[in-house]
């Protein structure tokens, strides 16, 4: 079992009695868990495909504010949901639902709700400054009319079989995990494949610890999961179909492979030469500039294993060059 050492406290790994329990936090934390430029609808407003036949109804929509601002459905989960028939069929449901005719649904009541929440709007008219649009409603009809609407889902675990049926739908996985002391006390780690942040939050007072949000971060750590990391990656120089935030892109200058148990270290860092789309996946390939540098191992401790990365994770490489063990780069 996984657990954190926070001064002379032990918290250990706990469960989400319900999936209530996951949403509160998510809601609560929105901005430490998906970036402080983001708003969060907290509507359980459906979708339809056609009047009368409702199809699916999201969690939530994230509205993001950046030069190109995007709205995002949100999905809270539990990894002790059926895989296929629950989660993997909800994503099929809101594929489906967005047409033209939804998307327009979705402006409508997204428009409405802030016209009737002025403090609301008030939040929203803030982040405005971020783009390049002078309202909310212009702003609504660029990210539900004239482009995609991406997929998120929030979940307390993922697994090789969540992102396989659910990679279709390329969406972003941020895993919450719990934990807990015997004072009670909580705390989640969450992993986003975004922002790539860390968060505690405690019930009755509040501790926040962010990962290195630093301008010189410049590597990606992914994690090597099958013999393909032989083939692919030291045979062929490169490594594929990874989640990589664009904003990110042009400052990265090296991955390093985490390999999954039973090696569980970093032993390989390479320098990249090229990064782009691979093939319409919405995922990327990165190409080496030639064989990949083995390094001295970078061990996964038993005092933190929950630093094994799942998603995508950055650091730098002044430390991976230094480091024994991951808590030295994340």
């Amino acid at each position: 079992m996984s657990k954190i050492l926070i001064d002379d406290k032990e918290f250990l790994e706990s469960t989400f009695k319900t999936e209530n329990e996951l949403e509160k936090i998510v809601v609560k934390n929105y901005e430490k868990i998906f970036g402080e430029k983001t708003y969060y609808f907290d509507l359980k407003k459906g979708m339809r495909h056609k009047k009368g036949d409702l199809l699916t109804i999201p969690d939530g929509y994230l509205l993001r504010f950046s030069r190109e601002p995007s709205l995002t459905i949100i999905e809270n989960e539990l990894s002790t949901h059926d895989i296929v028939r629950h989660i993997g069929l909800q994503f099929v449901r809101f594929n489906s639902a967005l047409t033209d005719t939804s998307k327009y649904q979705v402006r409508k009541f997204l428009i409405n709700y802030l016209k009737e929440n002025p403090k609301e709007e008030e939040k929203v008219q803030k982040l405005l400054s971020e783009t390049s649009y002078k309202d909310s409603l212009s702003l609504l009809d660029q990210v539900t009319m004239e482009q995609e609407i991406g997929f998120a889902i929030v979940i307390d675990k993922t697994t090789e079989e969540l992102e396989r049926v659910v990679s279709p739908f390329h969406p972003e996985i941020i895993v919450i995990k719990k934990y807990q002391n015997q004072n009670k006390e909580l705390i989640y780690h969450v992993e986003s494949e975004s922002n790539q942040l860390e968060i505690q939050t405690v019930t009755n007072k509040t501790k926040k610890k962010g990962m290195r949000k630093n301008p010189e971060i410049d590597t990606i750590v992914c994690a090597a999961r099958d013999e393909g990391f032989n083939e692919v990656f030291l045979t062929e120089n490169r490594w594929f179909a990874i989640t990589i935030n664009p904003i990110r892109i042009p400052k990265i200058k090296y991955i390093a492979m985490y390999e999954v148990k039973p090696i569980s270290a970093i032993r390989y860092v390479g320098k990249v030469k090229e990064i782009k789309p691979y093939k319409n996946s919405g995922k990327y390939e990165v190409i080496l500039e030639g064989p990949a540098t083995k390094i001295k191992p970078i061990k996964l401790s038993s005092e933190n294993p929950n630093l094994a990365p799942q998603a995508p994770k950055y650091t730098i490489k002044t430390l991976i060059d230094k480091a024994s063990k991951l808590e030295d780069i994340f």
